[in-house]
């Protein structure tokens, strides 16, 4: 009789204890997903803040070629809007921003031969105003391209 007791007594207590480890697993996944949450918060108000601060660079800069609705000027100036080239050759159109592009690039299926000054910005505004036109116009390319990564990419 005795043996059944501690036998009862250790499944119980077996029970409890992976109750007790499964309760608190589950709160463990909840706070690494409200860490993901906040994480991905933070990102998004970097997208935005970066994306005003190029929103203003692009209407100093950029808007006078590719023009308010960044759909370019016929075939002298490419457009930025739901452009192909824009999204598959990301490091590219930094390195045009940052440095200038001259010779032919093809967008959305038209071929462009043109020049594309640089406009001597800085790294981070670079990184701003890409944000602004990835994410303008129908581009949706998401991502939040830093500083860092703009002085990386060499002539």
């Amino acid at each position: 009789m005795m043996n059944l007791f501690f036998r009862l007594f250790r499944f119980n207590i077996l029970c409890l204890s992976f109750l007790l480890i499964s309760c608190n697993s589950k709160e463990k996944r909840k706070s690494y997903a409200d860490a993901s949450e906040i994480r991905n918060v933070a990102q998004d108000d970097k997208l935005k803040e970066s994306m005003a601060r190029g929103e203003e660079i692009y209407n100093d800069f950029c808007i006078n070629c590719h023009m308010p609705n960044g759909k370019g000027v016929g075939r002298t100036y490419p457009p930025l809007a739901n452009s192909d080239y824009l999204k598959e050759n990301q490091e590219e159109s930094i390195r045009g921003v940052k440095y200038g592009q001259q010779g032919r690039i093809v967008v959305n299926g038209k071929v462009y031969n043109n020049a594309m000054m640089s406009m001597g910005l800085e790294d981070e505004e670079v990184a701003d105003v890409m944000n602004y036109i990835n994410n303008s116009w129908g581009n949706d390319y998401g991502t939040l391209i830093t500083a860092e990564q703009v002085s990386e990419i060499k002539k």
